[in-house]
């Protein structure tokens, strides 16, 4: 599935979502001395996304694989909400993995990933300090 909306360009932004994979939307350098073409990295494994930061090696390959120290890297980068996406289908993790999120004050909403991908975009683009952590089956 494909996106298509106003765009920040200096945000990570999430151009498609498909089962196994993601577009993501590199931030352009601005200050180039002419345009630069948009670059768009495919990912295939587990990423954690911000609109200023993109960790793309984030080690849980399946919602069971979640642990709590998994989510050291979200908290690090201070969001306002969280927005896990748990691979295909929809599930939720143990309550304690969501308990080290809301004890800090940080929002969570659980979805499946491709849900996860559409509300990132939306949350980013008004500007919200949203970090999406979206979960890739390794199958």
């Amino acid at each position: 599935m494909k996106f298509n909306q106003e765009r920040d360009f200096t945000s990570y932004s999430i151009r498609a979502y498909s089962p196994g994979a993601i577009n993501i939307t590199l931030p352009a350098n601005l200050e180039a001395d002419k345009p630069q073409p948009v670059e768009v990295r495919t990912l295939t494994r587990s990423c954690i996304i911000s609109p200023k930061q993109l960790i793309d090696d984030w080690t849980p390959n399946n919602l069971d694989e979640l642990q709590t120290k998994h989510l050291q890297a979200i908290v690090a980068l201070t969001p306002e909400v969280v927005l896990l996406g748990t691979g295909e289908i929809l599930d939720f993790p143990d309550t304690e993995i969501l308990t080290e999120l809301t004890s800090r004050q940080i929002g969570v909403e659980v979805m499946d990933t491709a849900a996860a991908c559409r509300t990132y975009n939306i949350l980013m683009n008004e500007g919200r300090n949203v970090v999406a952590g979206l979960i890739i089956s390794m199958e």
